[in-house]
C-alpha cells in the first residue's frame, strides 16, 4: 500500500470522526436533530467505504454495524436514547483507537467483538428488506433476469435513449463474488466504485442500497453506459480480489423514444454533467513540505534585505530598480506562504464539545459549552503548541471551578454551568478567553495550600495581595485537589500552561471573583515565522522589537522624567507611562557609546503596549522598520528574561528579539 494513500486515509478518517463526535454531542442535546443524524450517517458510510477499500477489516466491520444502527435511527424505526448515544460514543472512541493503530503501523490488538455484540443487541427486529430493496414504501418492481426482459423505469429509458444517441455502449455486467468472501458488501462497493470510473450505472439489480448494506446473494447485475469496450471493463473488474467471475454482454433492448416523434431535442443530446472533467480546486500537502518552503522563504527574505542595503549603499540606479521590484514580489510571496500556514482555531476547538461532555458526566456536573470566534486563523505551529494548554484550562475549569448541580442550586445559580471559549484578534495578536461561572478562586485556600506544600514561607505569606496570591496557582507542584484523579491532582496544570504560552512569546492573565467565576486570557502572536519589527540600537548592540507591540516613537528630555515609588515615569498626553532604560535592563553598560556634550541629549523612547498597559523603552538610536525571520534560541538561553528569539540581519549579523511583555 502506498504511503500517500495511507496518509490520505488517516487524514480524512480523523476529520470524519471529529465531525461524528461533534454531531453526536448535538444529537444528545436534541434527539430530534435529523440533520446531525444524517451527517453522522454520511460520515460513517464514507468511513466504511474507505476502510473497505484500504483493507482495514476491523474498521470496516465496526463502521458497518454502526451504520446499520444509524440507519434504524434515521428511518425512525428506533428512537434516540441516552443508552444508544453512549454506545455510539464508545464505538467512535474505538474507531479512533483503531485509526491510531493504523497511524503507528501497529498490528491491531483491539477486540471489537464485544462492541459488535452491543450494537447487535440494540436491534429488536430486522428491517423490512422489501421496502429497502424498492427504495420506497410501495412494493418492489418485479425483476426478470436470464432470458427474460428487465423492467426499466421511464427515467432509465430516457438515459438509455440518450446513450444510444451519443453512440455509447450499454452493457449488462454480471458479477459473481467468491463464496468465502467475508465482507461481500465491501467487494460490491469496490466493484461499483471502479466501474463508475468507466461510465454511468443506469440500473443495479438488486438496488445499490442493498449492495452497500450486503443485502444480496453473492451475485449482482449492473446495467452500464460507457465508451469503453467489454475487454477493458472485464480487465478493470478482475483486478479486484475475491471476484470469482464477471460476465459482460451487450444489452439488446428495443425501447420507445423518450421524446415524442422519435427525434431527440438539442437538450437531450447534450452530454450529461458527469462526462465533463472536474477541475481540481484544492489539494493536500504534508506539513514537512510547508515548513521547508517557509524556511526557504526566510532565507530569501534575508537575501532581499541584504540586496536592498547594497543598492542603497552604492546608489546604482538599475540595481535599485531591480531590488525594489524584488522587494514587492518577495513581500507578496511571503504573504501568500504565510496564509498557507494559517489554520482556523476550530481545528482544535472542534474536539472540545465531546471532551467537555465526557468530563462533565464523569464528575456528575452539567456544563453548557459556548465557543465563539473559532473561524479566526492562527499559525499552525502556534496552534499545535496551544492544544495542551487549552485542554489543561478546560479540565481545570470543570474540576476546580464549576460546582455540581446541588451546590449551584444552593448558591442560587442555575444547575447548568456556563463555560465560554472566546477567540478574538487584535493588532497581530490572538486573544483566547476561557471563562466559567463557577465558584471562583478562594484566596485563603490558595495561600494555605502554598504554605502546606512549602511553596512559600510564613514571612512571604504576610502581606500578599490578591494578584500575588493568584500567581501562586502557576507555581510548579501547586494543586488544591484533595485526591489524585485522571483529571487533576498531580500538581501539573497552570505552571505548564504559563511556561508553554511564554515560550511562544505570549502571556497568561487571569481574573477571579469568589462565588462568581474565573476568566483566563491567553495572548498569543499570530505567527512565529516572519514578523515586522522595529530595529533599535542600545549601546553597540542591535535589537528587534516586534512592531505589533509598538504604539509610537517619541523624543523626551531628561528633565521631563519623574520618580514615583522608585520607578522612572514620563507624562505622555495626560498618561503616566513607566520608563525602562534598556541599556540598564539588559546590562550592556560597558558597550555604551560615549556622547559628546554638544550632541542632542534628548532620549529616544519607544512606547510599547500590552493589553491596557503601556511602557516606554529608552534606546540610543532607532534604525527603522524591517521584516525579520524569527530564529529559535537554544535551550541554554531560551528562558532569558527579556529575550524572545533572534534574527539574522542583512549584513549577516545576529540581532536579539526583545520580549517586551517580560520587560515590565
Amino acid at each position: 500500500m502506498q504511503d500517500s494513500y495511507r496518509e490520505l486515509f488517516l487524514t480524512e478518517s480523523e476529520e470524519y470522526l471529529s465531525v461524528i463526535s461533534n454531531c453526536l454531542v448535538k444529537l444528545e442535546e436534541n434527539p430530534a436533530d435529523l440533520s446531525s443524524l444524517n451527517e453522522i450517517f454520511r460520515c460513517m458510510h464514507t468511513l466504511k467505504g474507505m476502510s473497505a477499500t484500504m483493507g482495514f477489516d476491523k474498521l470496516t466491520q465496526l463502521s458497518h454495524h454502526m451504520e446499520n444502527l444509524l440507519d434504524e435511527l434515521r428511518s425512525q424505526r428506533k428512537k434516540v436514547t441516552s443508552e444508544i448515544i453512549d454506545k455510539l460514543f464508545a464505538t467512535v472512541d474505538l474507531l479512533e483507537k483503531l485509526v491510531e493503530e493504523i497511524k503507528a503501523k501497529q498490528e491491531s490488538k483491539v477486540d471489537i467483538n464485544p462492541f459488535l455484540q452491543d450494537l447487535k443487541d440494540i436491534f429488536t427486529q430486522e428491517p423490512d428488506v422489501e421496502k429497502i430493496a424498492s427504495g420506497s414504501t410501495g412494493p418492489a418492481k418485479k425483476v426478470l433476469e436470464g432470458n427474460g426482459d428487465i423492467e426499466f423505469s421511464e427515467e432509465e429509458l430516457k438515459k438509455i435513449n440518450l446513450a444510444k444517441d451519443l453512440k455509447h455502449n450499454i452493457y449488462k455486467v454480471k458479477v459473481i463474488i467468491s463464496k468465502d468472501c467475508v465482507m461481500r458488501e465491501a467487494r460490491a462497493y469496490l466493484v461499483v466504485n471502479n466501474i463508475k470510473r468507466s461510465g454511468e450505472i443506469i440500473k443495479s439489480l438488486p438496488a445499490l442500497d442493498c449492495l452497500k448494506e450486503g443485502k444480496f446473494d453473492f451475485t449482482f447485475t449492473l446495467i452500464l453506459e460507457t465508451k469503453e469496450t467489454q475487454e477493458t471493463i472485464n480487465r478493470v473488474l478482475l483486478t479486484i480480489s475475491e471476484i470469482e467471475k464477471v460476465e459482460i454482454n451487450s444489452l439488446e433492448i428495443n425501447v420507445r423514444p423518450a421524446v415524442a416523434g422519435g427525434a431527440a431535442s438539442s437538450a437531450t443530446v447534450a452530454a450529461p454533467a458527469q462526462h465533463y472533467v472536474k477541475k481540481i480546486q484544492s489539494m493536500r500537502l504534508p506539513v514537512e513540505r510547508l515548513d521547508k518552503i517557509m524556511n526557504l522563504m526566510g532565507e530569501l527574505a534575508i537575501a532581499k534585505i541584504r540586496l536592498m542595503q547594497i543598492s542603497q549603499q552604492y546608489k546604482i540606479d538599475p540595481l535599485e530598480d531591480v531590488s525594489s521590484m524584488l522587494d514587492r514580489l518577495i513581500s507578496s510571496l511571503q504573504d501568500e506562504i504565510m496564509q498557507t500556514r494559517l489554520l482556523p482555531v476550530a481545528y482544535i476547538l472542534d474536539t472540545f464539545p465531546r471532551m467537555v461532555r465526557d468530563l462533565a458526566r464523569k464528575q456528575n456536573k452539567q456544563v453548557e459549552l459556548e465557543i465563539s470566534g473559532s473561524e479566526i486563523e492562527l499559525d499552525r505551529v502556534v496552534l499545535d503548541e496551544m492544544s495542551d494548554p487549552l485542554v489543561h484550562l478546560i479540565r481545570n475549569a470543570i474540576d476546580h471551578g464549576i460546582e455540581n448541580p446541588e451546590e449551584r442550586s444552593a448558591a442560587g445559580k442555575k444547575p447548568n454551568a456556563k463555560l465560554l471559549i472566546q477567540v478574538s484578534r487584535q493588532k497581530g495578536q490572538i486573544f483566547i478567553e476561557i471563562a466559567d461561572d463557577g465558584r471562583g478562586v478562594n484566596f485563603t485556600t490558595v495561600k494555605n495550600v502554598a504554605l502546606t506544600k512549602g511553596l512559600i514561607t510564613e514571612a512571604e505569606a504576610v502581606g500578599l495581595d490578591e494578584k500575588k496570591i493568584l500567581d501562586l496557582i502557576t507555581l510548579p507542584g501547586f494543586s488544591t485537589a484533595k485526591k489524585v484523579t485522571d483529571i487533576s491532582g498531580r500538581g501539573v496544570g497552570l505552571d505548564v500552561v504559563k511556561s508553554k504560552i511564554e515560550s511562544l512569546g505570549g502571556r497568561l492573565e487571569f481574573e477571579t471573583e469568589p462565588g462568581k467565576g474565573s476568566r483566563f486570557i491567553l495572548t498569543l502572536p499570530l505567527t512565529l515565522a516572519i514578523i515586522k519589527a522595529m530595529l533599535v540600537k542600545v549601546g553597540n548592540e542591535v535589537f528587534a522589537i516586534p512592531l505589533m507591540s509598538v504604539r509610537e516613537i517619541i523624543k523626551i528630555q531628561e528633565e521631563e522624567l519623574r520618580i514615583i515609588q522608585n520607578f522612572e515615569v514620563a507624562r505622555v498626553r495626560d498618561e503616566i507611562i513607566p520608563i525602562i532604560r534598556l541599556q540598564k535592563e539588559l546590562d550592556i553598560k560597558k558597550l555604551a557609546l560615549q556622547l559628546d556634550a554638544a550632541e542632542d541629549t534628548s532620549l529616544s523612547v519607544i512606547i510599547i503596549e500590552y493589553g491596557t498597559k503601556a511602557a516606554g523603552l529608552v534606546v540610543n538610536q532607532v534604525l527603522g522598520e524591517q521584516d525579520i525571520v524569527v530564529k529559535p534560541l537554544g535551550a541554554l538561553i531560551k528562558r532569558t528574561k527579556g529575550i524572545a528569539g533572534a534574527t539574522i540581519l542583512g549584513d549577516g549579523k545576529v540581532a536579539l528579539i526583545l520580549d517586551t511583555m517580560s520587560l515590565r
